[in-house]
């Protein structure tokens, strides 16, 4: 039987196969696709044996007024990559600007800062990345003119 806590957060306990054959098993779904432009360059993160890459991802919403003036709401989204070969690849070669499409699952979680405060997180686990384009023009013009 799953033990879920107030923040959306389950899991299960341990069981043997003839409880899990008593149990009635129910599918869901839980399906993010995201298209947008990474925020920031992914980091490495986690510890050593448990690595995590993460980054943001920029996904826009346009919307019209009743006086014609249209409007663009951006919703930033954490992404995790834990898969092995797909961590690698987006830590070596994703940059912030950059237009990818991300398929994955939406998780909630709670930690504690070192005060005690719990704090509330949400963050899609990708399980594919795809490279869709490098940075925008203008950005990577800005970045030349810098180094220079």
């Amino acid at each position: 039987m799953p033990l879920c806590s107030k923040t959306r957060q389950c899991s299960t306990t341990n069981m043997n196969s003839e409880d899990a054959s008593r149990m009635h098993l129910e599918k869901s779904v839980n399906h993010v696709t995201l298209l947008g432009r990474v925020g920031i360059d992914p980091q490495l993160r986690g510890t050593e044996t448990k690595p995590v890459v993460v980054f943001t991802l920029a996904t826009n919403t346009n919307y019209k007024y009743e006086t014609g003036e249209i409007k663009q709401k951006t919703d930033w989204h954490r992404i995790t990559v834990f898969k092995n070969s797909l961590r690698d690849t987006v830590l070596e070669y994703l940059r912030k600007g950059s237009r990818v499409y991300v398929e994955g699952r939406i998780v909630y979680s709670e930690y504690n800062d070192n005060r005690g405060t719990t704090f509330s997180s949400t963050s899609i686990v990708a399980n594919d990345v795809v490279f869709l384009g490098n940075p925008p023009r203008v950005e990577l013009e800005a970045d030349t003119e810098e180094t220079s």
